[in-house]
């Protein structure tokens, strides 16, 4: 149903404003196919003339090797201008169209970075780092329930100019209305284990193939059921997350997705009036409000 709700939202709010930017998707994609097809074309004529060269002319073999190259340097020009015009358009899309998703259902705002380091140090998900850097930040509010989504990284501590991302992706907070007796923590196994709480395995044998479990005590235990693995697997997917952890303190949830490119969604060649072209972007906050509904009608 939110989906729909989204897809009307769209139609009704966001629609009269994409008309503007549409035309400016086609603009980029006009130039960068016309740009690319020159530099193919130029490639193939650096190829012909490599070939005529080596045939007719060879008196003139010095020239082979500089008609080699420059068949080369078209050929992946034309490639690397729209692996490189994509990337910034997708950067694009996050300044320009992201916002006008955040109003539904949770009514994100853009919100001061940094905020709340403390959290993330009592998660326990992560060792030792020196700061938290947001690149931008957004609060809402679904089920009495706080939520707050970060482009983040956080850094080594490492003196010098240029210090290590020890963690780059995507940090969510919840601050749920009902609170645990307990801390949980799943983390992926290409993670390295940094807490001292006790493993546990819970009863979902998928969960316990990709994921470590801990927990302070055996308490508050029952959320980690096949329901929840479920809802919380499909972060992984629908963020192509290279990693994943989570913590469960008390009232806090906060979970953690490593991702190369934060945020990102969207894809040059796709038109931006169409609704399901989104589905990637309204998918990531539906995961969240489905997790939030669980936890909320799950927890004691």
């Amino acid at each position: 149903m939110k989906k729909e709700l989204y897809y009307k939202y769209f139609e009704e709010k966001i629609l009269p404003s994409m008309y503007v930017f549409e035309d400016y998707r086609l603009k980029i994609v006009r130039k960068v196919i016309l740009t690319s097809i020159f530099m193919f074309l130029l490639g193939i004529f650096c190829a012909f003339l490599f070939i005529y060269l080596s045939i007719k002319h060879n008196i003139a073999i010095i020239l082979l090797p500089i008609f080699l190259f420059l068949m080369y340097v078209f050929f992946i020009k034309s490639i690397i201008n729209v692996i490189c015009t994509g990337k910034d358009y997708q950067k694009w899309l996050v300044d320009k169209i992201l916002p006008y998703f955040f109003e539904p259902v949770a009514n994100f705002k853009f919100w001061p970075k940094n905020h709340d380091i403390a959290s993330i140090l009592n998660s326990n998900l992560f060792p030792n780092f020196d700061t938290q850097e947001d690149l931008e930040t957004i609060f809402g509010i679904y089920n009495n329930t706080n939520i707050i989504i970060s482009d983040s990284r956080l850094k080594l501590p490492v003196k010098g100019a240029q210090r290590p991302d020890l963690f780059k992706g995507t940090i969510i907070q919840l601050e749920l209305p009902k609170a645990i007796n307990n801390h949980v923590i799943l983390l992926s196994k290409n993670l390295r284990k940094v807490n001292k709480y006790k493993q546990i395995n819970p009863n979902i044998q998928e969960l316990n193939r990709y994921l470590y479990a801990f927990a302070k005590n055996s308490k508050n235990l029952e959320f980690l059921n096949k329901d929840f693995w479920q809802i919380i697997k499909r972060f992984g997917e629908l963020y192509t997350a290279k990693t994943f952890s989570l913590s469960y303190d008390k009232d806090v949830m906060i979970i953690a997705l490593a991702q190369k490119r934060p945020w990102q969604f969207g894809f040059l060649f796709k038109s931006l009036l169409k609704a399901k072209n989104y589905d990637d972007l309204i998918e990531r906050f539906i995961v969240i409000f489905e997790l939030v509904d669980y936890l909320c009608n799950s927890v004691e």
